[in-house]
This record gives structure tokens, sequence and C-alpha cells, in this order.
């Protein structure tokens, strides 16, 4: 084969990549595209206190003050309703995961709770997830009737399917 002879080419093919190349590609992307949005959310926290400083630094003594007093509020209702909200949310996620919640008067429920005074998920999640799981007792399934002989059945019932015994109790003679 000379230079001027080549192989023969698809077309598109020399142009094809592998699937290991695209999901590198892909992968290289989303990793670029993830370090964008954390450096953009990075730059609004410091953007928006930067805003809150400087409308604070331009606040008058009884805009402060009435500030002040919202956030007092906002914090005691969220510290009377944050109690029930995580005993919810602790209700609910033992049901889902079966288990029996102790009584909630014997829990500091202050520990499931965020510092912005809503439940903590994570908290509850790994409370509930250490709780021991419910004993089954007795039987795990309920008896199949008809599957079989079932053990002390009623004289004189049917309990086989031999003909002989079919034939004698059909008679009225009882099993022989």
């Amino acid at each position: 084969m000379s230079e001027d002879q080549k192989p023969e080419e698809k077309p598109g093919e020399s142009q094809q990549k592998t699937l290991e190349e695209q999901v590198a590609d892909l992968t290289a992307d989303r990793d670029k595209w993830k370090n964008m949005s954390r450096q953009n959310e990075k730059r609004y926290e410091e953007v928006s206190s930067e805003r809150d400083q400087l409308k604070q630094s331009q606040m008058s003594d009884s805009e402060k003050a009435v500030e002040q007093a919202k956030a007092e509020a906002r914090k005691q209702a969220l510290s009377e309703f944050g109690t029930d909200l995580a005993t919810a949310a602790m209700t609910a996620a033992a049901a889902t995961a079966g288990v029996q919640l102790p009584d909630t008067q014997y829990l500091n429920i202050s520990n499931f709770l965020g510092d912005d005074g809503r439940p903590k998920a994570d908290a509850i999640k790994t409370f509930v997830d250490s709780l021991p799981k419910p004993q089954m007792q007795g039987e795990q399934f309920p008896s199949l009737q008809g599957a079989g002989h079932q053990p002390g059945s009623i004289p004189g019932e049917v309990t086989s399917m031999d003909p002989d015994e079919l034939a004698d109790l059909i008679a009225g003679k009882g099993f022989i």
C-alpha cells in the first residue's frame, strides 16, 4: 500500500468516541458545572452578608429594635413549635421504619432541633434507625386452611383423598 492509498474509512468513524470517552467527558462537564455552582453560591452568600451589614449600618435605632424584636419572636415561635415538629417527624419516621417510638417525655427533643429551630432530619433518622426492631411472635404466616392434612381435624372429616377411605366415609362406616 502506498501513502496515497489509505484504508477506506467509514464516514464519521474517526470522529466516533468510545463509551468510556463519552462518560469521561460528561463527568468532566458535570464536575466543571458543579464547581461553578459552588463558586456562585459562595459569592451569593458573601454579597448577601455584605448587603445585610450595609442595611444594618444604615438602620436607625428604632428600626434595629424592630428587627431584633422580629428575630426574637421568630426564634420563640420556632422553639415552641419546633419540638412539636420534631416529635411529629420522629413519629412518622418510626412508623415508616416499623419500630416503636419510646415515650417522648423521656427524650430531650431539643437534641433533634437545628440552630434555626427546625427538626434535623439526619439526627431523627439516626435515632429511629437505632431503635430495636420488633420481634415476630408465633407464626410468621397464617396457616393455609385446605392445603393438605390439617392436624387436629374433626373426626369424620375428609382428610384424605384415598378412594377406599372416601367410600367408607360416604357409606357411613367411618375410616377403616
